[in-house]
């Protein structure tokens, strides 16, 4: 491709730049973003980000409307699983036939920044970690089996490129569970399985040989797969803790703990379980159960309004609080779910609530969901089984709100920093019109681009530059004069610099 002298382009862009980053940039996905864009006014309340591309008709992630614009939210992009309708919701509405699962990351304005979608299964808990020092993507790819909820699959490594490089898998011949993959900062990973076994469940009133679902926590060294260690639940946590009813037929599974996150804790490691309405300190040591929090059998006394059920993603923090997301599904006395901020003294047995926020709309999870601590005490939300994410601010105040159209869910939803550098080409599309040649361009994962540069040309060898303008959301369409036979684009940075070309498209 033919381009502008080097210097000359940079200072183009920088100026065009500058004058754009006075005013916000258009909402748009599939409709007109040319220069003058940049002088659209901010996005309302309600605004809705469009979901098919022009330049990338294989992609079609789910609309998404930002209800409370972003304002003083910490920096970096949104991270969703949307993976379908809460099939444990039956009055939950189902989405679009052609809506894709996969993990998303997205921008304030709720437009995409990368979308990928599974061959098969589903993709959960896409979150960013380290690993040999560097940023990466990592989530679980697999099945969902529901009722009662859990996956089988295995877990994905994934550099800035979006190339994998690492697959994680369960010892013993297990299969990996979405709910859980905490990275340790010695290159282990922390994972979840759910087994099957046969158990006696008359104590609880069920028969004494049915199927009881186990929950496993495993210790996998990444590198090299080994089991480092091994936790089964019904070995310390007995099935009369649960508060979840046993099957009359005993050839369903009973779901008796259902184990959905795991932390470390110093030597310890903290669980959660959603089915006991617990949270277990265990010692690494000899897995015994140190103490309850919540629960059946808590060692600790719960202070008002501290009680909490169905609860998911506990997490210890450096303050020394915990932090859930307290589902309440069901619960007496709490019809909405929240996240929640737990002040536990270990010395003296007692646990009170710090901080505790719920949605604007009042909602009630019926499943899971997480609670996120970024800088400054923000925390960033995810509603779980309604599809809803939320930023608060160390006061409570909501910064950021916004939810998928359709009635989709995301297993938890993050805010992080993150650098995307695919190592494919940007993509683009040409279509006549009256007069112009409408340019579509769009780099699916590209988190550098500011701005794209326009080139047009009777074929494919005979291209040059005509217009830079900045870019407006996932795909950027630019009307250019004329009617061009072949069209291509250059991605440009925030100093005008060229990150990739695209290759040259015949004009449809």
């Amino acid at each position: 491709m033919t381009t502008h002298p080097r210097e000359l382009g940079r200072r183009s862009v920088l100026r065009m730049l500058a004058a754009a980053s006075a005013v916000p940039a258009l909402v748009s996905t599939g409709t007109a973003a040319t220069a003058a864009a940049a002088a659209a006014p901010a996005p309302r309340a309600g605004t809705r980000a469009g979901h098919t591309f022009v330049s990338r008709p294989d992609l079609n992630p789910p609309q998404v409307a930002i209800s409370t614009p972003a304002a003083g939210v910490r920096p970096g992009h949104v991270l969703l699983t949307p993976a379908g309708a809460n099939k444990l919701d039956p009055a939950a509405a189902a989405p679009r036939a052609d809506f894709q699962p996969g993990a998303l990351i997205m921008d304030d304005l709720g437009q995409p920044v990368w979308f990928s979608h599974p061959a098969e299964g589903v993709i959960a808990d896409m979150q960013v970690q380290q690993y040999q020092e560097k940023p990466v993507l990592t989530f679980w790819e697999g099945a969902i089996h529901v009722p009662p909820g859990f996956g089988t699959g295995q877990f994905a490594i994934v550099d800035e490129s979006y190339q994998r490089i690492a697959t994680v898998r369960p010892a013993n011949g297990l299969e990996g569970d979405m709910h859980e993959f905490v990275i340790t900062p010695r290159g282990t990973a922390l994972i979840i399985v759910y087994t099957e076994v046969r158990a006696d469940t008359t104590p609880v009133g069920g028969a004494a040989n049915a199927k009881v679902l186990e929950g496993v926590v495993q210790e996998i060294d990444i590198a090299g797969g080994e089991l480092l260690f091994e936790w089964r639940s019904l070995e310390h946590v007995a099935i009369e803790e649960s508060f979840y009813p046993v099957p009359a037929d005993p050839e369903e599974w009973f779901d008796y703990i259902h184990l959905n996150a795991v932390c470390e804790d110093g030597d310890a490691l903290l669980v959660s379980a959603r089915c006991t309405h617990a949270v277990y300190r265990i010692d690494r040591g000899t897995g015994e159960v140190t103490w309850r929090l919540n629960g059946k059998k808590s060692d600790f006394e719960m202070g008002p309004d501290a009680a909490f059920a169905w609860q998911h993603d506990c997490r210890r923090r450096e303050d020394g609080t915990i932090t859930l997301f307290d589902n309440a599904a069901a619960a007496p006395g709490r019809g909405r779910s929240r996240a929640l901020v737990l002040d536990v003294d270990e010395q003296a047995r007692t646990a009170t609530v710090r901080r505790s926020h719920e949605s604007p709309e009042g909602l009630l999870a019926p499943n899971q969901g997480n609670t996120q601590l970024l800088d400054e005490d923000h925390l960033f939300v995810g509603w779980g089984g309604e599809p809803y994410f939320t930023e608060f601010d160390a006061d409570g105040e909501v910064l950021f709100h916004g939810n998928f159209v359709d009635s989709i869910t995301s297993y938890r939803a993050f805010r992080s920093p993150w650098v995307g550098r695919p190592l494919d080409r940007p993509a683009v599309a040409g279509q006549a019109g009256d007069g112009v040649t409408s340019v579509y361009a769009s780099w699916n994962g590209a988190t550098e681009v500011a701005a794209w540069r326009v080139l047009t040309g009777p074929d494919e060898a005979n291209l040059a530059p005509v217009q830079d303008v900045p870019r407006t959301g996932f795909e950027t369409r630019v009307d250019v004069p004329g009617a061009a036979a072949f069209v291509g684009v250059q991605a440009l940075d925030a100093r005008g610099e060229v990150l990739g070309d695209s290759p040259a498209a015949e004009v449809a």
